[in-house]
């Protein structure tokens, strides 16, 4: 069962509350009935998740701030729909079933007057300690944003402000972008940025956040965080940018 069917069947112990809790029970409404959501959400650390509630977590919130993105330049067009649908299922591997659901949460958040800073923020409360997932949540609305070939003004603000509340910062947001540049395949994305670091980093410096992104994106440890097996495709081809621009900077210092 996937994770958004594990949601509609019940098993909402991940559920704690806040503006993502409310924005799922609005658009489930009474399949949420029978769950049981413990109310946990408060400030970072204040609860402890299982691997199974983050990945619940992960997908609403992911739907959820995507569906914002998607309409920040005032309209939702077709190809973001279509985008964000693609990249559940060939990305996240997600079946028929549960991007139905996940297509119910986008259209609940779409319409939502819930401002998205209260989103991300709590985002950050489960995540904030994992500065790579929240990394690539940002990677992946670069996705849904670019989908009709452009990132409008108010995309890239929103976007950079969902950054913000998630606790990144301008240099964390300018890395996600040179990845997501990367991985579609366009060649003016900087493969120093790629890897988190300037150009005047030092060899060990780059070679230490090569070292770091590569066990990050291990499938065991990305398991043992809470990313759902679906997640894996996603996490692969992310790896394959990593793994480029790490063999461009070795080329360009004779390393």
């Amino acid at each position: 069962m996937g994770i958004f069917g594990t949601i509609v069947g019940g098993y909402l112990g991940f559920m704690m509350g806040g503006p993502l809790g409310a924005l799922l029970g609005s658009s489930l409404g009474s399949s949420l009935s029978q769950g049981g959501a413990r109310q946990r959400y408060g400030g970072a650390g204040s609860a402890t998740y299982s691997a199974r509630d983050q990945q619940g977590i992960f997908a609403v919130a992911l739907t959820t701030l995507a569906a914002k993105v998607a309409k920040a330049d005032g309209q939702v067009t077709q190809d973001e729909v279509q985008a964000f649908d693609r990249f559940l299922k060939e990305s996240l591997r997600m079946s028929v079933e549960d991007r139905k659901v996940a297509a119910r949460v986008f259209n609940e958040a779409r319409e939502s007057d819930t401002p998205t800073s209260q989103f991300s923020r709590q985002v950050h409360a489960v995540f904030g300690g994992q500065r790579d997932r929240l990394r690539d949540i940002v990677t992946i609305l670069l996705t849904v944003a670019l989908a009709d070939g452009h990132l409008h003004t108010a995309e890239d603000k929103l976007i950079r402000q969902i950054a913000a509340d998630m606790g990144l910062t301008d240099g964390d947001y300018e890395s996600c972008r040179a990845t997501f540049m990367a991985a579609t395949g366009h060649s003016d994305s900087s493969p120093y940025e790629v890897l988190g670091v300037t150009s005047s980093a030092t060899d060990d410096e780059v070679k230490s956040a090569h070292r770091r992104l590569v066990r990050e994106y291990h499938p065991d440890v990305l398991q043992s965080k809470g990313l759902p097996e679906d997640f894996m495709q996603f996490a692969t081809d992310k790896l394959s940018a990593i793994n480029d621009a790490w063999s461009k900077i070795k080329k360009e210092r004779q390393l």
